[in-house]
């Protein structure tokens, strides 16, 4: 008998073996053919970090608009307005929408970076979003884990 974690790993890999990004919480549906239980979507959600664990996607957080024509909306009221996970091999999500990614390892690094250094472009040739974020800066990922085990060693 497999786990619940395990059935949804195949069935998320199944689906990105079909589109390059994937709603975890429409695969679940389309699994269970029901709105799944919280035990169900926890199981989901692990299942999809241990692929991008693995380096087979990127676990990345998503507006309905941002995902496409494959976006999951909840139906719950004001759903429409939040984020949902997804998992993606879609290089253009990935390089647009570098600060929106929850979860990817080394094998995907350089994307990100490109992603980041584009960002810190569109931000530094934007006068409104200079404005608002005037101390953004774009971080290479590489750097951004060294300075956060040396804040973690020292602290």
């Amino acid at each position: 008998m497999t786990s619940m974690t395990e059935t949804f790993r195949l069935a998320l890999q199944n689906a990105l073996a079909a589109r390059d990004t994937v709603s975890i919480g429409r695969t679940v549906i389309e699994v269970l053919g029901r709105d799944p239980y919280k035990v169900e979507v926890s199981a989901a959600h692990t299942a999809a970090r241990r692929i991008a664990e693995a380096g087979d996607a990127v676990l990345i957080s998503l507006l309905p608009d941002q995902a496409g024509a494959d976006a999951y909306v909840p139906t719950a009221r004001g759903a429409g307005r939040r984020a949902s996970n997804y998992l993606t091999v879609d290089e253009k999500i990935i390089k647009d929408l570098p600060c929106r990614i929850a979860l990817a390892t080394e094998k995907w690094n350089a994307l990100i970076d490109e992603g980041m250094r584009l960002t810190q472009q569109k931000i530094e040739n934007d006068p409104v979003l200079s404005a608002f974020l005037p101390d953004w800066k774009a971080e290479r990922r590489v750097k951004e884990r060294a300075r956060l085990m040396a804040e973690a060693a020292a602290g």
